[in-house]
């Protein structure tokens, strides 16, 4: 039976044979031992085999005494490929030097992830992780084992109830789960909830402190709308306050709005350049020289791989800029009175707050003039119309009449 590793360990090459008395020499031949295979016939007085290395050093004999003429077609083998490396050194020493750095770069940590932060800092984290050895350039040989990583880092970080370490290739990744504290009321002062602009009351619903006014009420700016004093004329207590109190706010907005707009717009020229990432650097490959355009969008996209669940530290890294070009659209007057409303809109619910609704809106006036379109708008909001007001002391009942 063959043995197919044996045969390429030892080398084997492939003869042809010409002469009338082969049949009489592959007799004489497996006599001896010698072991044949593939054995063809490729012409009239010419056929192939093939024969181990160290064999075709016994077949002179053979050869002489059948009148044979032996000539080798092919080699294969680890022995010739000994050969072809010698050969080829610099390149094998190149491949051998190549793996070698890899590896050697695959054997440090280049990133440190933290991952779970919500309220503590992740720099928080970094720093304790490089106080017990965790660190980009640290060799992984010299870390620690995980669980005492954890430990350690579990006793610098003391927001975090349970941590975990991992060491993903090139990268170590640290799992925090941080603690739930509850949240501490923050103590408020004594105070009133007064009006901070001219409204018409449409909702009041007060949570601590006295109601002052009513639905449908029209108040001024500093007007009381809870007071923080409860109680009667004989005992009172001061308190902080608290309620919501919404109203209805008018205001005017005067927009200006050119026909003419510049804007960006792609032109569909793009262009690519290509780097290879070697742990933190980045090389560039290609191309070596580049126009860059006036104006342009970048977008980048990356591929580290893996080798069973681990990161390498060599990837790649592609840059692409899209080409922006500068148009100047001519508007007709609706799309820039359509435009003028949306910016009066965005400019009154900033001015508002938060929870504003627009209840009505009016254009008062309205013209275009030197390429330009002039609106002024009337809005009717609902909005949040209290403010705090400190009391700074406690209202003296008055005195008996004597």
């Amino acid at each position: 039976m063959r043995n197919g590793l044996r045969e390429w360990l030892s080398g084997h090459i492939t003869i042809t044979v010409r002469g009338k008395r082969f049949e009489r020499f592959l007799n004489l031949a497996i006599r001896q031992g010698i072991r044949i295979w593939n054995i063809r016939k490729v012409g009239s007085e010419m056929s192939s085999c093939e024969i181990l290395v160290h064999d075709f050093f016994h077949l002179r004999p053979l050869l002489k005494e059948t009148g044979c003429r032996a000539h080798i077609q092919k080699r294969e083998g680890f022995p010739f490929l000994l050969v072809s490396m010698r050969k080829r050194a610099g390149f094998f020493t190149g491949v051998a030097l190549f793996c070698f750095g890899l590896y050697m770069l695959s054997s440090f940590v280049w990133e440190v992830e933290v991952q779970g932060t919500k309220r503590l800092h992740p720099r928080a984290v970094i720093h304790a992780a490089e106080q017990v050895g965790i660190k980009e350039g640290v060799w992984k040989v010299k870390l620690r084992e995980p669980q005492e990583l954890q430990r350690e880092i579990l006793k610098l970080v003391p927001q975090a109830s349970w941590i975990s370490v991992k060491i993903q290739g090139t990268k170590a990744v640290i799992q925090v789960v941080e603690k739930e504290e509850p949240e501490k009321p923050v103590p408020l002062s004594p105070r009133h909830l007064v009006a901070k602009k001219r409204a018409v009351v449409s909702t009041i619903l007060p949570e601590v402190g006295k109601k002052m006014v009513s639905v449908n009420q029209v108040v001024n700016k500093g007007q009381l709308l809870i007071s923080g004093v409860i109680g009667n004329d004989e005992r009172q207590k001061v308190v902080s306050a608290q309620g919501t109190v919404k109203g209805e706010v008018w205001y005017v907005s005067d927009v200006t709005v050119p026909l003419q707009r510049t804007q960006h717009q792609l032109t569909g020229e793009k262009q690519t350049q290509q780097y290879l990432l070697i742990g933190p650097y980045a090389l560039q490959v290609w191309p070596w020289r580049l126009e860059p355009f006036a104006s342009a969008e970048s977008t980048e996209d990356r591929f580290s791989p893996s080798i069973a669940g681990y990161s390498i530290p060599v990837g790649w890294k592609s840059i692409t800029h899209a080409q922006v070009e500068l148009i100047t659209r001519q508007l007709n007057e609706e799309e820039a009175v359509a435009l003028a409303k949306q910016a009066a809109r965005e400019d009154i619910l900033r001015k508002a707050g938060p929870d504003t609704v627009i209840r009505d809106e009016k254009v008062l006036h309205r013209k275009t003039e030197n390429g330009k379109v002039y609106l002024s708008i009337h809005f009717s909001v609902i909005e949040d119309i209290t403010e705090e007001q400190p009391i700074v002391a406690l209202p003296q009942p008055p005195a008996p009449a004597p």
